[in-house]
């Protein structure tokens, strides 16, 4: 069945009523998958924010022996600046679709909002690289702002991490998880904004949204399809919310529940929520610092059609006074 078009948020209703009117079709009944990325790289552009004026702005492409992928280093700051905290961005798109230019506005509004500079990372996709690849691209991005602090006056030892969708789940993995820390880093606070967080067969939470909006149970099993083998999909990596029930009932190390502060999204008409949500729960009695919004009135992906949702906007205001706030700023 589908959500009443007058349950969604009036900000986001123009939105839902468009898509629905266009056919409510989602990444999954695109011919094929470039056809899926090249429909989100204009839907981004026709319904992100206005892009911020950013002092520097600079591509670049980071080699290592699994591969190489890009970086997009937004840094805001004169040319004199001193060592400075750094945001680590990673985007949604299910680990499938989704780009550096995708969620360039995002980007540049929490570089603008923080005074902080922001590297966003353009990990490698499904299913032309199939898991664990991005997310080893990630680890690196990470190793590279390590291995370039000194020279930008970065500061690695206060890392932040955010992401939206399954760039949360990114962001939270990378902030606590040991096979994914780097030597010489420390993550001080972390940003999942309605998060991926459990692709297992025990998930039976996505069925509650299947129709009528961009983000559904269809979409998610086809980014699945496309990204993490059936019997990957247990891996802490793409399923940390398996982790965190298994910390809570003793059968993992309950210490990897303490993880940095968090912020964490939910919203009521996303088929991600009730993951964020026990995920959000788990770690708060587990001893991590959590402040969750849960937002019932909207559906996944307010920040890259924030431009037409205004929800996404002011709540990219609320990420840059929680980060600022961790950083002591």
């Amino acid at each position: 069945m589908s959500i009443d078009i007058n349950d969604f948020a009036v900000d986001q209703r123009a939105v839902i009523t468009a898509f629905r009117e266009a056919g409510s079709k989602s990444f999954q009944d695109a011919p094929d998958v470039t056809t899926a990325r090249a429909n989100y790289e204009k839907s981004c552009a026709a319904n992100g924010l206005p892009a911020d004026e950013i002092a520097l702005v600079e591509d670049v492409t980071v080699a290592y022996d699994e591969g190489e992928f890009k970086v997009r280093v937004y840094d805001p700051r004169p040319a004199t600046a001193t060592a400075d905290p750094v945001l680590v961005f990673f985007h949604g798109g299910g680990w499938v679709v989704g780009s550096l230019d995708t969620h360039d506005t995002v980007c540049r509004r929490l570089a603008t909002l923080t005074g902080l500079p922001v590297v966003a990372v353009d990990y490698r996709l499904g299913p032309d690289t199939l898991f664990p690849a991005g997310h080893l691209d990630c680890r690196e991005a990470v190793r590279w702002i390590r291995d370039n602090s000194q020279e930008r006056a970065w500061d690695a030892s206060r890392l932040v991490t955010v992401g939206d969708s399954a760039g949360g789940g990114l962001a939270t993995v990378t902030a606590f998880l040991p096979e994914m820390l780097v030597e010489g880093t420390t993550v001080v606070a972390q940003v999942p904004l309605y998060p991926m967080l459990d692709q297992t067969d025990a998930n039976d939470n996505w069925a509650r949204v299947s129709t009528g909006v961009p983000l559904t149970k269809a979409t998610l099993e086809w980014f699945l399809d496309n990204y993490v083998p059936t019997e990957l999909r247990g891996d802490y990596r793409v399923s940390p919310l398996l982790l965190a029930r298994h910390a809570a009932s003793g059968k993992a190390d309950a210490a990897l529940l303490r993880q940095p502060p968090a912020l964490i999204l939910t919203l009521g008409h996303d088929p991600l929520a009730a993951e964020g949500l026990e995920y959000a729960n788990l770690l708060a009695a587990g001893g991590t610092h959590v402040e969750l919004v849960h937002i019932p009135d909207l559906a996944h992906g307010i920040f890259t059609s924030a431009a037409k949702v205004a929800s996404g906007e002011r709540f990219l205001e609320r990420v840059a006074e929680f980060v600022l706030r961790q950083l002591g700023k």
